[in-house]
């Protein structure tokens, strides 16, 4: 499987945010750290890459997309807004984060009124 392209990853960044989508609903955001493989990241790392849900769901809008996008660049192998990491297997959890993403019913989605 080849590593997704850059206009791959932009393009689902620029997805996750049409239709005024902001960020997955919680329940369903703490999938993408499942995808993402969260727990085997190394934990300097993880502080960007956590879900801003339960106690951190009062955090900005702002924040809460900055988290998402990060965790897309993170599994598209490309550079992070706060990080710079290269891991191998990326190519499969980027295009399964896609997926996941791209057929979450619009009701999953919170959108801009968080």
């Amino acid at each position: 499987m080849d590593k997704p392209t850059k206009q791959e990853v932009e393009d689902l960044i620029k997805y996750c945010t049409d239709k005024e989508r902001s960020v997955p609903k919680p329940y369903k955001w703490v999938e993408v750290m499942k995808i993402i493989e969260y727990e085997k990241i190394e934990k300097h790392y993880q502080r960007t890459l956590q879900c801003l849900i339960l106690g951190a769901w009062n955090s900005s809008k702002e924040d809460k997309i900055k988290v998402l996008r990060n965790q897309i660049l993170w599994a598209g192998n490309h550079n992070l807004v706060d990080l710079n990491i290269v891991t191998t297997k990326r190519d499969k959890i980027f295009y399964e984060l896609k997926d996941f993403l791209m057929n979450l019913p619009e009701e999953e989605w919170c959108h801009q009124e968080i």
